[in-house]
């Protein structure tokens, strides 16, 4: 049986041994990859969200996360509009500390900061690199070193 279909195979036309090789992938593809419905496709607040927007119907703040922290994640833990406007007031009118920027005040402090030194940080070292490396070869093209 064997010896058969190994002269099967040499027999198969070029589109019939691309289809065998696809097949798994392909099969692979179906049963794992996550299925969407139509509503998660076309409509915008079905979307992946952007960080620290809000969630339309449960308020919950979408939050960064540390990839190696995920396993102790708890989607139930973050913020929601109403507790953050509370920790604003309460912040205001009990501890009267000076702070340069609203979100210090709440319990997003920690996402916020997590995001500027693991997100936007690198980015911004990213493009300023990116600039001088830019400027670098323009100079060299002008010849003004």
């Amino acid at each position: 049986p064997v010896k058969n279909r190994s002269k099967q195979a040499k027999n198969m036309s070029a589109s019939d041994k691309s289809k065998v090789e696809v097949w798994t992938i392909a099969t692979v593809f179906r049963f794992t990859y996550p299925r969407l419905d139509i509503n998660v496709s076309k409509m915008q607040n079905h979307l992946l969200k952007s960080p620290f927007c809000v969630h339309p119907k449960t308020g919950r703040v979408c939050v960064p996360i540390d990839i190696n922290k995920a396993d102790d994640f708890d989607p139930f833990s973050v913020p929601i509009l109403p507790q953050l406007m509370e920790e604003l007031d309460s912040f205001q009118e009990t501890e009267g500390k000076v702070v340069e920027f609203e979100w210090e005040k709440t319990s997003l402090k920690d996402s916020f900061g997590f995001f500027q030194n693991k997100v936007l940080a690198p980015m911004c070292s990213d493009l300023k690199r990116h600039e001088k490396d830019q400027a670098e070869q323009r100079a060299a093209i002008a010849g003004d070193f």
